[in-house]
């Protein structure tokens, strides 16, 4: 791109040549020579300060344009500008610009100072996070391992000895709260990793139909004591390279949330897999009590908790449903829920196939 400054000064050449030539013509054809010097000298002059006004206005307004433009690039890559109150001109609208430029990088310098300054601020916390999280880890689950060690013992009388039935029930409540307490502070652990982004993945091939049969036989215990039938409905041989784990850890609060959300002889939950081009399509079906428009809105939400009698009684986290969507989309997928009050629930999460190689740390 050439320079307006170079523009002028080819304009003004050839307009100075211009006049000059013309004078010169007609100081050589006039007929008296007085008359052609007057006009040779007249378009001398004109010629002269045509040239004198371009160098004028080249050093009053298109120098210090460039100038200014120079700055604004400079600025425009980083941010800072290096020399201060570098243009001099006495063109007022000029001098205000520059003014007015030197003023708003002034400000820009000093969001980004403050911005930088909020970024280490936030990280610093996060940091703090970080360790909060892991001394949590540590000094509540460490005690957990030996009490639930115990429990067990007791649970088993030949080591322990009889107990009554008074004495095994409170041994069983015991157990039961510990083993709620180990999921929640895992619940709060995996969401604690979820937000700071260092929840990790792996891959694996994984078979779905085994994948499918193995959780159905995790949970057969549980849903027979409360007569409750968990079915699979897949029949398409399926393949795909994931995280096995963090796929079951979702299957698995989505099996739990509905055994707490269908009723005990008529409950019946559905797990399958569908083939859908790139992605698979899982799903966990109930004929539980459903959930209102209102509420579906919400429930992936962190402590987010449907406000029911059974969701009272059970007394849940509500983590699990957050925890399932950032797994989901960790994978590079979604999750979302279809459902009708008194009718029953549906939720849904699509994973590739072939997940991008996902490490979610930051």
């Amino acid at each position: 791109m050439i320079p307006i400054k170079h523009i002028l000064f080819l304009v003004s050449g050839v307009s100075s040549f211009i006049i000059f030539y013309m004078g010169l013509v007609n100081y050589l054809t006039a007929i008296e020579s007085s008359t052609g010097m007057i006009l040779l000298i007249f378009a001398t002059v004109v010629a002269s300060g045509t040239l004198l006004s371009t160098v004028y206005i080249s050093k009053s307004i298109t120098t210090p344009i460039e100038k200014l433009a120079q700055n604004m690039t400079e600025f425009s890559k980083t941010n800072k500008i290096r020399v201060k109150k570098l243009i001099n001109t006495n063109i007022k609208e000029i001098y205000e610009l520059n003014e007015n430029f030197e003023s708003m990088g002034q400000k820009v310098e000093e969001t980004i100072s403050v911005q930088k300054e909020y970024v280490e601020k936030l990280k610093e916390i996060d940091r703090k996070k970080a360790e909060f999280s892991s001394m949590v880890s540590h000094e509540l689950k460490t005690p957990l391992v030996p009490i639930l060690g115990y429990v067990q013992m007791l649970q088993k009388q030949e080591l322990m000895g009889e107990l009554n039935k008074q004495q095994l029930d409170a041994v069983d409540e015991i157990y039961l709260s510990a083993l709620k307490l180990q999921r929640l502070i895992g619940d709060i652990l995996t969401t604690q990793k979820l937000d700071l982004g260092k929840l990790e993945f792996s891959q694996e091939n994984i078979n779905i139909t085994k994948l499918l049969n193995s959780i159905i036989k995790d949970f057969t215990p549980g849903t027979n004591q409360k007569n409750i039938r968990i079915i699979k409905d897949n029949t398409e041989n399926i393949i795909i390279l994931s995280d096995k784990d963090r796929i079951n850890q979702v299957f698995s609060n989505l099996i739990k949330n509905a055994i707490d959300f269908v009723e005990s002889e008529k409950g019946q939950i559905t797990i399958g897999a569908k083939n859908d081009k790139e992605f698979v399509k899982f799903f966990v079906k109930d004929n539980g009590v459903g959930i209102s428009e209102t509420n579906q809105k919400e429930i992936f939400k962190k402590f987010y908790q449907i406000d029911t009698s059974t969701s009272r009684k059970r007394n849940g986290s509500g983590l699990g449903l957050a925890i399932c969507k950032g797994i989901t989309e960790g994978l590079g997928g979604k999750i979302w829920v279809e459902s009708k009050e008194n009718i029953g629930t549906t939720f849904y999460f699509e994973i590739p196939k072939q997940s991008i190689k996902v490490n979610n740390k930051k």
